[in-house]
């Protein structure tokens, strides 16, 4: 039912009614700021009751942090596949995000600063006919200093050939310069960021779930709890750690999803046993201890492996005061109890 926005287009939700499923995606704001815009005065926002666990803190504490909200408005809509001729039914959420619209803001300055600085050096290094000050080297620098970033629409630059009565004005060049034949302008369109702003904080949803099963309120919080899962997903990617395996068949692909999952389920559960058993007076960093925090108290602990004539000795190293708080916490065994109960004792 829920997927991101890499994952929608209108094929998608065809083949999610195919088998009688329906759909809750985050699409591109691009593709729906036409209707946003054309139905902008008669759409009616309320505030979301959802609210991220950050934000429901500061709100129970009191917090002078700023309280974060969301709003959305619904609009119905029909979506046609223009390839196949059908039509499909569905319910535009647009999202208003008071922090998200900061954030964007905030980015855009930063490359807006980012930029203006590279321009002003350029500018200064053309001027004075410093290295690399040609048309061609002049070219690259600004590919690079704007390529692929979305403040490039504000700006403009040109090269403009120094005319002969310029030329004679110039002072002598300095060490390491040869005298400019270009100057170097650009502009900034204060306008266009305007008008980019209007969209700041924006977004859309886009859903084929009937009203009368469930409202864009209740889908916008299951939307949003998607991110409690998020770090799980994040680690099923990461830090485990599995041994190379030649995938050429699909019972191998299959072995090692399931491994990976019981793993994850393990590395989870771990977690979740340690916080139970914290106090409730236990400090905010006690609470939210995690299962990397508890592995890398234990990174150091080893076994020490002697050979002997009479066969092989295994000994466990003292555990430090805060390796056996968590064993205690968690009502695990100490390696020495383990390997006392697990391994044949030597003969007397």
């Amino acid at each position: 039912m829920f997927s991101d926005r890499g994952t929608f287009s209108v094929g998608h939700l065809f083949r999610l009614k195919d088998i009688d499923s329906h759909a809750v995606c985050s699409a591109p704001w691009g593709e729906f700021k036409e209707q946003f815009k054309k139905h902008c005065k008669t759409l009616v926002w309320k505030t979301a009751s959802y609210l991220s666990m950050e934000q429901q803190r500061r709100r129970k504490s009191g917090s002078e942090l700023p309280h974060e909200h969301y709003e959305l408005a619904v609009l119905r809509h029909t979506l046609r596949d223009d390839d196949c001729g059908r039509e499909i039914n569905c319910r535009l959420i647009f999202v208003f995000s008071t922090a998200d619209q900061k954030v964007v803001r905030k980015q855009r300055q930063k490359q807006i600063d980012r930029i203006r600085e590279g321009l002003e050096k350029t500018q200064r290094n053309v001027a004075r006919g410093g290295p690399y000050s040609d048309e061609e080297s002049v070219a690259k620098r600004m590919s690079r200093l704007l390529d692929g970033k979305d403040a490039e629409q504000f700006f403009t630059w040109k090269l403009v050939k120094l005319t002969k009565r310029e030329l004679k004005k110039l002072p002598p060049a300095g060490r390491g310069c040869r005298k400019p034949t270009h100057r170097f302008e650009f502009t900034f369109d204060t306008k266009a960021v305007k008008a980019a702003e209007k969209d700041d904080g924006y977004s859309v949803i886009v859903t084929t779930v009937p009203q009368q099963q469930a409202s864009a309120d209740a889908l916008f919080t299951k939307f949003k709890q998607q991110n409690y899962s998020e770090q799980v997903n994040r680690s099923f990617k990461g830090p485990l750690a599995v041994r190379p395996l030649f995938l050429h068949t699909p019972e191998r692909v299959e072995a090692l999803v399931f491994l990976l999952l019981a793993v994850l389920m393990l590395y989870y559960l771990l977690q979740r046993l340690y916080r139970q058993s914290v106090p409730a007076d236990a400090s905010a960093k006690e609470q939210r201890t995690t299962t990397e925090t508890i592995l890398q108290a234990f990174s150091s602990y080893c076994l020490l492996i002697h050979r002997t004539r009479l066969g092989r000795e295994v000994q466990p190293t003292r555990l430090t005061t805060r390796q056996r708080e968590i064993l205690n916490q968690l009502g695990f065994s100490t390696p020495a109890q383990i390997l006392s109960q697990r391994l044949p004792r030597p003969p007397t």
